[in-house]
């Protein structure tokens, strides 16, 4: 599995969620101002069909910003970073072919701008020192087009002036993103080690109570099925061939509990405790199939997306708890996890209902893959061992 990387959206997963509808927003709103700027001004247009090429090219990039923001494609790759902003790239570069006339002022050309917008939407997805070099690779290519359509351009200033006018909107734009975005990695980062903290030290703190509460457990079996027997015992003095097979019955009982109890992992566990299994059923066991004992090796982070999003299964009014299956197994170095359940909705409400806890599961672990056929959902995923 590929490292976590200082992301917005790899750090907070179900937060960055919420960002998608801005991310649209500015997609779409790059190419509307790029076709306002075409039509205002037309006249400049030397190659229509290059000036067509050029929104399309910008239109198609945008979409695939969309479609790649979406939490059911997280995380947001490197390489398709480097896709749109090549899109763009050849969208500024078609546009400065459809403009190639002695009429033109490059303060008219959309594509800097443009270019600056989409690395805006993408600053939630991406680390900030990538973009801040994709954007200085970026101005490098707007300035030698530039260079290259300053005998073409009506004034008579200092080709190198247009180069800064060319790509300082976009510069400023990618800068203010990259710093904003990297200064909330880190604010999040920081919390993360707080909370963390705070966790080891109420685990601390908690500990002695679940000792007490473990032993409590025991005193409490021994009471109610050894004490009675053996006072029966002493009452009567002697001991029969039926106290000899009552009392074997009452080890074999509580060290069936005690073994069951050892060797129950912690998703075992979540599933009986949050009532993942009919009152018929036999137990947690028949739903949890983890015959290498795997579970433990999953990171805090990943048993904590795994228990969120079974509880919010378990709880949604859609959820047959008669058809919750979890297998793990072992693969050589890592591990791999397939759930299965039955959820008596459409689609699109499943989507809407689990994006933040799939977009999670993306986050924390690798291949994460959504495989819904009406009204089986199928949830695959893999980890290294600890």
């Amino acid at each position: 599995m590929s490292a976590r990387e200082l992301t917005r959206q790899q750090l907070d997963p179900a937060g960055t969620a919420g960002t998608r509808a801005l991310t649209t927003t500015l997609a779409i709103g790059a190419v509307g101002y790029a076709l306002v700027m075409t039509v205002v001004f037309r006249h400049e247009i030397s190659n229509p069909l290059l000036a067509v090429m050029a929104l399309v090219m910008l239109a198609l990039s945008c979409f695939l910003l969309i479609v790649a923001s979406s939490s059911y494609r997280a995380p947001f790759t490197r390489g398709m970073h480097y896709i749109i902003q090549v899109g763009v790239l050849a969208a500024i570069a078609l546009e400065a072919g459809g403009q190639w006339t002695p009429n033109a002022l490059v303060t008219n050309d959309w594509g800097p701008l443009c270019l600056g917008v989409v690395i805006i939407a993408l600053s939630p997805y991406r680390p900030a020192r990538e973009l801040a070099s994709a954007a200085v690779v970026s101005a490098i290519f707007i300035g030698f087009l530039t260079l290259l359509r300053a005998e073409q351009l009506v004034s008579h200033t200092p080709a190198f002036a247009f180069v800064a006018v060319a790509v300082t909107p976009m510069l400023a734009l990618c800068f203010g993103a990259c710093v904003f975005s990297s200064g909330l990695v880190r604010s999040i980062e920081k919390w993360q080690r707080r909370a963390l903290v705070a966790t080891q030290n109420l685990t601390r703190e908690l500990r002695e109570g679940i000792a007490r509460s473990v032993q409590q457990d025991r005193v409490t079996i021994l009471n109610r099925d050894v004490v009675p027997f053996f006072s029966e015992v002493l009452a009567r003095e002697r001991i029969t061939d039926e106290d000899r097979d009552r009392a074997r019955s009452i080890a074999d009982s509580i060290r069936s509990v005690m073994v069951a109890e050892f060797d129950r992992s912690w998703l075992e566990n979540l599933i009986e405790l949050t009532g993942g299994v009919g009152s018929d059923d036999p137990g947690a066991v028949e739903v949890v199939v983890d015959p290498d004992r795997v579970a433990p090796a999953m990171t805090t982070d990943q048993r904590t997306a795994v228990r969120a999003l079974l509880v919010a299964m378990i709880d949604f009014p859609g959820f047959d708890r008669g058809d919750l299956r979890i297998r793990l197994s072992r693969s050589g170095p890592g591990c791999h996890g397939r759930v299965t359940a039955k959820l008596n909705i459409t689609d699109h409400a499943l989507r809407s209902a689990l994006a933040p806890y799939f977009a999670v599961m993306r986050a924390v672990f690798a291949d994460f893959q959504i495989d819904f056929a009406q009204p089986t959902l199928t949830l695959r995923f893999s980890y290294e061992q600890q």
